[in-house]
């Protein structure tokens, strides 16, 4: 084997990252766009972070304790000083709140989108980095701020075009199972795994639960996951209190005496919320869509959790700052679009494309001056560069889904016309001629036209 082929880099993405295509790209964007309109609406403001804190500063907060360094990825810069890719957008704005606390409103609304990573085993739709939408109001004690947040997002997913049927906001208190856990006389440090076990409940059904709270169980792939080891007893107790949904605190009062005011929108308590992340100290809540789809083996499941959020009263403390009440919700952008295309809820709003064909070499002026004249008009438009072969080039437009491909060839030039052709039309006539003649003939989606109404034309075809 020669030099030049050891050195070759292998063309592969690394595990659980994934490329975007414009299609995917320009729904999201659309739903970033619904999001931030809606939170704009009940007083969020626009806030960014950087992608890397100091790792003291974000502590260590997520469920993966087997992943290294916490379940984020980590690194020193050239001061000694370890710095780590945020694993959400939380804990960057309670560092930002606590070093700018004294200058920022108080309440202090805002709203963040952007990548966020986890050193996370990956898996079928389980990414290691994904875009996260939140918005967070810090300041406010009262309750109502809570069931205000969800009533927003409840509003977001109606915007964004799903019926009330077709998702419900679950919401618990970490309260109550505080003092389940007194009851049961679990020991503090027990605390963070059984809730991580109780998390998984819609995932591993109640008898995967009771087995993470006893000794454990073997995943799918075979791997062995180590229970909590608590007493019979103990586990019971606990999945007695899942299957009450009677046990209410303060908290949980007040949040729906604010629902009380939303009796159309989905909202339903469920104590079996608890949210994996180890900051959350009072009321959490999640949405799940409640429509199904076909998973990768084509069997139809319910699509599941796209946000989550919660109660977070302790966490600005962490900087030596009094408790500072806090409240947030976060959406997964990603999961979130890829939910809207299985279930076509929007669908891509991309400029219709108009392709010059490039059919003669000394005529590269005239195909430049009419793109510049299309877009100017607002259309996107592009001059084919490669073989001056009018089939290849049709070919091309078909790949990249062009709406009209303009022609001006000898002939055009020989009559001073330009001819265009409506690929879409032409689809749709061509499925009704059988003949190369008869093609030839109707010259299928296609129209000649004098030069000066090449906008007009186009308007009407693509308005």
């Amino acid at each position: 084997m020669t030099k030049s082929k050891i050195d070759k880099p292998k063309a592969q993405l690394p595990k659980g990252f994934k490329d975007s295509l414009q299609e995917s790209v320009d729904i999201r964007n659309q739903i970033i766009a619904i999001i931030k309109n809606e939170c704009e609406k009940f007083g969020f403001k626009n806030l960014e972070t950087p992608a890397l804190e100091y790792t003291e500063a974000l502590g260590k907060f997520l469920p993966d304790i087997e992943r290294p360094s916490g379940g984020v990825f980590s690194f020193q810069d050239e001061d000694g000083q370890w710095l780590s890719m945020r694993y959400d957008l939380t804990a960057p704005l309670a560092r930002y709140v606590a070093e700018n606390y004294q200058f920022i409103p108080k309440p202090f609304k805002r709203y963040q989108v952007g990548s966020v990573w986890r050193n996370e085993k990956p898996g079928p739709g389980r990414y290691r980095e994904f875009i996260q939408f939140d918005a967070d109001a810090i300041g406010i004690s009262n309750n109502y701020i809570d069931a205000e947040l969800c009533v927003m997002v409840a509003k977001i997913f109606v915007n964004l075009g799903f019926a009330v049927n077709e998702f419900k906001i679950k919401y618990s208190s970490r309260v109550i199972w505080e003092e389940l856990f007194k009851k049961i006389n679990l020991i503090d440090s027990l605390v963070p795994a059984v809730l991580r076990a109780v998390d998984k409940l819609d995932r591993l059904g109640i008898d995967g639960v009771k087995d993470l709270l006893l000794e454990g169980r073997k995943d799918q792939s075979g791997d062995f996951m180590k229970g909590v080891n608590l007493k019979n007893e103990q586990a019971n107790e606990i999945l007695n209190f899942i299957s009450n949904k009677s046990t209410k605190d303060v908290q949980l009062n007040i949040f729906e005496e604010y629902l009380e005011n939303y009796k159309d929108l989905p909202f339903e308590f469920d104590p079996t919320v608890v949210r994996g992340l180890e900051y959350y100290t009072g009321l959490v809540f999640e949405v799940e869509l409640t429509a199904k789809i076909l998973n990768e083996k084509g069997k139809e499941v319910v699509f599941g959790s796209v946000a989550g959020g919660g109660r977070y009263d302790k966490l600005i403390a962490r900087f030596g700052k009094e408790d500072v009440p806090a409240t947030g919700i976060s959406i997964g952008v990603d999961r979130l679009t890829y939910a809207i295309e299985q279930f076509d809820k929007i669908n891509s709003s991309q400029k219709p494309l108009i392709v010059i064909a490039n059919l003669l070499a000394e005529k590269t002026s005239t195909y430049i001056s009419i793109a510049e004249q299309i877009r100017s008009e607002g259309y996107a438009c592009e001059i084919y560069y490669g073989s001056s072969n009018l089939s290849k080039q049709l070919k091309y437009c078909d790949k990249r889904k062009a709406s009209i491909v303009v022609i001006i060839g000898e002939d055009e030039l020989k009559n001073n016309t330009i001819s265009i052709k409506n690929l879409n039309m032409g689809k749709e006539l061509s499925k009704n001629i059988d003949s190369r003649e008869e093609w030839k003939e109707v010259k299928a989606g296609q129209l000649t036209i004098q030069p000066n109404d090449l906008i007009s034309e186009l308007n009407k075809i693509l308005k």
